[in-house]
């Protein structure tokens, strides 16, 4: 399922606080869940748990200038020997006031039951944006620092320092608005550490690469770029799991569809390679012992980082926030989870989309929620859940739709990205209008600053 959401985002990144050793120490209390063993106990469990000790490849990007153009809202700068694409970011620095609210808001429904997280992840232009061209930029680095000023109760994972620390590696890619899955593993350590979970290092994963990969950038630039970014693309590096793990998909209710693999590569969308796009809700079983089950509350953002939790949760729950019909606190207390980790970019968490927040946790509930994958499906051979290896599973009973079967129905702008499988019926032709024909201008999107 084509499920990438193009989030045009941008911010001015305090590179300032250039403490070059790492992650972010904001070790939270270790308050006691009702449903699970003490925090305490599962802190003890960290044999696989790394050294905190590399300092990371990183770069003085906002201190040095570069050629750049600035294309609509997209800053087009030559940076190691390379052109890098990033999103403009522009926003108040109250502008996540609102997501701080809700996430509050469900830690106080929520109360003992289940410990809340927030991961504001930054677009690139964060970290990469040259020094001449900081003007066109707002910060997200003091909106962040906002935003976990004004949490109650909610353990704020700020994942800045470390991803800047990282910045010279491929953290983010130079012709997609969305971060490589190795910004996501060195993101999931902080978490991890806040969490007081184990981590297993990047060593306990199967790097898997694919070269010649241009991303969702490849919409909005110009000709010339374009052509440029094809003779000069990304490779995309993703990992998977040593550690032995089970993937179940479910619908937008949660009601049971299928086991199947974690990872099953797109060529022509290479992003979807993480469970067919990311769309469907889904739940990972693990051989953590741990009594500790995350529920990920995720935008485009959080897509690749769940499978570096396969070694630090029993099982790991992961719904769309705008793809999901269930009452999050229902399935948080029906499903006994203990942690909630809302992961989602700075796009969501600054304009309208975070009110879709809001609605997750106070919809209409369907009554109990149980997970009616039956014994038979559990017991199947995944192939997923054998080292890592994605396996062939073409005996599985239920197949969900393939891309080619569904007609995608697009809103893209600038800043604004949907792509909801809305009829598994084509539209006719003379129904259909092109989302990307705009006359010509601002290549398919409307500005909106």
């Amino acid at each position: 399922m084509n499920s990438w959401k193009i989030r045009i985002l941008s911010a001015v990144m305090a590179m300032g606080m250039l403490a070059a050793v790492g992650c972010n120490d904001k070790n939270a209390d270790t308050a006691s869940s009702e449903l699970t063993v003490s925090k305490a106990e599962t802190e003890t469990d960290t044999d696989s748990e790394p050294e905190d000790t590399d300092i990371g490849e990183h770069k003085d990007y906002d201190k040095q200038d570069a050629n750049a153009d600035f294309l609509g809202g997209i800053i087009i700068a030559d940076q190691d020997g390379s052109k890098r694409c990033m999103e403009v970011f522009r926003a108040d620095e109250d502008s996540g006031s609102f997501y701080a609210s809700e996430v509050n808001a469900m830690k106080e429904r929520l109360g003992n039951k289940a410990d809340v997280y927030s991961m504001a992840v930054p677009s690139s232009c964060e970290l990469y944006c040259p020094a001449n061209m900081r003007g066109e930029i707002d910060s997200q680095s003091t909106i962040i620092d906002n935003i976990n000023d004004s949490l109650i109760g909610v353990k704020g994972v700020d994942v800045l320092p470390t991803l800047t620390n990282h910045n010279a590696e491929n953290i983010y890619f130079r012709t997609d608005t969305r971060w490589a899955p190795l910004g996501a593993y060195y993101a999931g350590k902080v978490f991890a550490k806040t969490a007081g979970v184990p981590y297993a290092d990047i060593s306990e994963y199967t790097p898997s690469k694919t070269t010649d990969y241009v991303g969702n950038m490849s919409m909005f630039v110009d000709y010339e770029t374009l052509e440029t970014l094809k003779t000069d693309p990304d490779d995309f590096v993703y990992y998977k799991p040593k550690a032995e793990y089970k993937t179940f998909y479910y619908d937008e209710s949660f009601e049971f569809l299928t086991e199947d693999k974690f990872f099953e590569e797109v060529p022509d969308s290479m992003y979807d390679t993480f469970y067919k796009g990311g769309f469907y809700s889904l739940k990972i079983e693990t051989k953590v012992k741990n009594g500790r089950k995350l529920l990920i509350i995720k935008d485009n953002a959080g897509t690749a980082i769940a499978p570096f939790f396969t070694s630090s949760f029993e099982e790991i729950y992961v719904v769309d926030k705008d793809y999901t019909e269930v009452n999050a606190v229902e399935m948080i207390e029906d499903f006994r989870i203990t942690d909630v980790l809302y992961c989602l970019d700075m796009f969501t968490i600054t304009t309208q989309s975070a009110y879709g927040l809001e609605t997750l946790r106070t919809q209409a509930t369907h009554g109990r929620l149980e997970d009616n994958a039956t014994d038979s499906d559990s017991d199947k051979d995944s192939d997923s859940d054998k080292d890592g290896s994605d396996k062939d599973d073409s005996d599985t009973e239920e197949e969900i739709t393939t891309d080619s079967e569904i007609q995608y129905v697009y809103d893209v702008g600038l800043n604004n990205s949907v792509g909801v499988a809305e009829t598994e019926e084509s539209i006719p032709e003379d129904q259909y209008e092109d989302p990307y024909d705009d006359g010509g201008e601002n290549y398919g999107y409307e500005e909106e600053y």
